[in-house]
């Protein structure tokens, strides 16, 4: 351990500690109600509200978007990718004021799936399957992905 930085690992172990710690607290704050509905797996009960939602999804948004899609546009298409940056840091705020209204719809009528809205907004099944179709279509690219770039070379 000669070439390691004491500082920055210190710093990671502690936080590494703080992390675990607040993770063990969260499981034995509130339990589910049920834990074999959709609701409470997926949505955590729904009970998380807009400041928590805003950190997740900022979260899943700018890691998976940023270290998977933005370089691989980048590679395909040049600097030109870099667009994706600026677009998203720009929209994201945008798109929060709109999902939060759809959040609150959404708790209202106990929707888990964009489809369980649309389902619920137009009143057409047909509509929602197709809504649900479509997002697990869009998905499996992604997928893809991400189990490709994994690989090793």
């Amino acid at each position: 351990m000669s070439h390691v930085n004491t500082v920055a690992f210190t710093i990671v172990v502690v936080m590494f500690l703080l992390v675990t710690g607040i993770g063990f607290a969260a499981a034995r704050w509130r339990p589910a109600q049920d834990k074999m509905h959709l609701n409470e797996w997926g949505l955590g009960g729904r009970g998380f509200g807009t400041f928590i939602s805003w950190f997740l999804l900022g979260g899943d948004v700018y890691t998976a978007y940023t270290f998977i899609a933005v370089p691989a546009l980048v590679y395909a298409t040049g600097a030109a990718g870099f667009f994706a940056l600026s677009y998203t840091i720009m929209v994201f705020p945008i798109v929060f004021v709109f999902a939060s209204r759809l959040w609150s719809i959404a708790r209202a009528h106990n929707y888990v799936t964009p489809a369980d809205f649309i389902r619920g907004r137009y009143g057409s099944r047909g509509l929602g399957l197709a809504v649900a179709f479509t997002g697990i279509l869009a998905t499996m690219p992604y997928i893809a992905l991400q189990l490709i770039a994994s690989r090793p070379c």
